[in-house]
C-alpha cells in the first residue's frame, strides 16, 4: 500500500468556497485527522470590483460574477494542484459559508414541561425541534422584507438541551420534569442556492455539499478553538458588511449586520483623499492604518476622522441591538483579516466602550487561530502562512471532526 493510500484512509479531501459580501474564496484542504490544522493545497480569492455600489442588488451582482470566475479557476488551478499534491485524491465534500448580508441566522427556544416526571426520548427532542422549524418558517413568512428575498434555510443546528435547568449533552433515557431546546437556523437566498447547487453538480457532482451562514461558523470556531464558551459577542467584519452575533450562555441567540465594512471604508477615505480606491484599500491593512493621514490637509484629515467616526458609530448602534434588554457581552470575538486587525481593534474596542461603559476583551480570531492550531508554522522561518488569512478558519471547520455530527445541512 502507498504512502497516498494512507492519506487517503485516515484523511478527507475537500472543497471550500466561502461567499463574503465583497468576495469569493475557494480553497482545496487536506484533513488528516493526527494533526492540529489541515493543509490548504491550493486557495484563490476572487473580489468584486472596488468601485462605488448604489445598491445591495448591484453588489450581489458582482459578488455572483466572482463566484463564477472563482468556479473557473477551481476547476483549472485547484484541480491542477490537487493532482500534483495527490494523483489519487477525491474531493468527497464541498463545504460552502455565506456571509451577511447574503445569509441570516435565526435563534428560536422551545420548553416542554410536566407536573410528573417524564423520560426523555429521541422522539420528544425530533418533535421539539420540529416545532422550532415550523415556528422559523412561520415568521420568515410573516416577515414581509424576508419574504421578498425569497430564504430558504440552508443548515440547523440544536445549540443547546437543558434538562431541569442544565446542560446535558445526551439527555435521552433520563428522567425530567422540564426539557429546553435552542435550535440555530442559517437560512440564505433562493438564487444564491441554486448557483452553489449548479457549481456542485457541474465541478464536483459525487461531493456531499454542506451549506452553513459564516456567524454559525465563527460561533463553533470561538466555542472550539478559542475557548470562549458562554457569553460573547461575534463580530466579523467583511469587504462590504459587518455582523455581529450575540451568545448568552453558549447559545448564539441573536445576530444582526449593518451594510458597511473594510472596501466602505475605502471607498470613503478614497473619495477625500483623491487617491485609488486600491491605495486607500491599503492604508487600512497596515500596522499602523491611521499613519496616512499625518500627510492629508487639516480638512481631509477632519473629513478621514468622520468617516472613522461614522463607522464607530454605526457599530455602536449595532452593539444596542441585541436581541434582548442586555448589553453586549464584554468578551468580543473578532474576525477579519489578519492585516486589517490593527485598524479593526481600535475602532471596535472605541465602539464596545461606549455601548458598555468599560474597556471590552478582545479576542482576534485570525491570529488566535494561527497561535492554537499552526504555532510550528509561526516558529518557523520554513513555514508560512498564507497572505489571506481568512481561509485559515474555513479550512479549520472543516478539519474539526466535531462539527460533522452537530450540523444538519439542507
Amino acid at each position: 500500500m502507498s504512502f497516498f493510500d494512507l492519506k487517503k484512509g485516515r484523511g478527507r479531501y475537500g472543497a471550500i468556497l466561502d461567499i463574503g459580501s465583497g468576495s469569493v474564496l475557494a480553497a482545496i484542504v487536506y484533513s488528516d485527522p493526527a494533526s492540529q490544522h489541515p493543509q490548504i493545497i491550493w486557495s484563490h480569492r476572487e473580489h468584486a470590483p472596488l468601485k462605488k455600489v448604489d445598491s445591495l442588488k448591484q453588489s450581489s451582482k458582482a459578488v455572483m460574477a466572482a463566484m463564477i470566475n472563482t468556479s473557473i479557476l477551481l476547476d483549472g488551478e485547484g484541480r491542477t494542484a490537487l493532482q500534483e499534491h495527490n494523483a489519487n485524491a477525491q474531493i468527497t465534500e464541498l463545504q460552502c459559508s455565506i456571509s451577511a448580508p447574503w445569509s441570516y441566522t435565526v435563534t428560536k427556544t422551545i420548553s416542554y414541561k410536566q407536573e410528573d416526571t417524564f423520560i426523555i426520548s429521541k422522539e420528544l427532542i425530533e418533535e421539539l425541534s420540529k416545532t422550532i422549524e415550523q415556528k422559523i418558517t412561520a415568521d420568515l413568512k410573516e416577515d414581509s422584507a424576508m419574504q421578498n428575498l425569497e430564504l430558504k434555510v440552508i443548515t440547523r443546528l440544536n445549540m443547546n438541551l437543558t434538562a431541569n435547568g442544565y446542560h446535558v449533552i445526551s439527555p435521552e433515557g433520563n428522567n425530567a420534569n422540564s426539557l429546553t431546546i435552542s435550535q440555530g437556523s442559517a437560512v440564505a437566498q433562493q438564487y444564491l442556492i441554486d448557483s452553489i447547487n449548479e457549481l456542485r453538480d457541474k465541478l464536483l457532482p459525487k461531493a456531499e455539499i454542506k451549506k452553513i451562514s459564516f456567524i454559525l461558523m465563527l460561533h463553533s470556531i470561538t466555542r472550539e478553538l478559542l475557548d470562549k464558551t458562554f457569553d460573547v459577542c461575534l463580530l466579523d467584519v467583511t469587504h462590504e458588511a459587518t455582523e455581529i452575533g450575540i451568545v448568552r450562555d453558549g447559545i448564539l441567540s441573536y445576530s444582526t449586520h449593518t451594510p458597511y465594512g473594510l472596501y466602505s471604508l475605502a471607498r470613503e477615505i478614497a473619495e477625500i483623499t483623491g487617491v485609488p480606491l486600491i491605495e486607500a484599500s491599503g492604508y487600512l491593512h497596515l500596522e499602523k492604518p491611521f499613519e496616512f493621514m499625518i500627510a492629508l490637509s487639516k480638512g481631509q484629515r477632519e473629513d478621514v476622522e468622520a468617516v472613522f467616526e461614522a463607522y464607530i458609530e454605526r457599530i455602536v448602534k449595532l452593539f444596542h441591538e441585541t436581541g434582548d434588554n442586555l448589553s453586549i457581552p464584554r468578551n468580543i470575538s473578532l474576525h477579519t483579516s489578519l492585516k486589517s486587525e490593527p485598524l479593526f481593534l481600535d475602532l471596535i474596542r472605541k465602539a464596545a466602550k461606549r455601548a458598555i461603559k468599560t474597556d471590552p476583551n478582545i479576542t482576534t480570531v485570525s491570529t488566535g487561530i494561527i497561535k492554537k492550531s499552526y504555532k510550528e508554522s509561526t516558529d518557523s522561518t520554513s513555514q508560512q502562512i498564507l497572505a489571506d488569512t481568512n481561509v485559515i478558519l474555513s479550512a479549520q471547520f472543516f478539519h474539526n471532526k466535531t462539527n460533522i455530527r452537530t450540523f444538519e445541512h439542507y
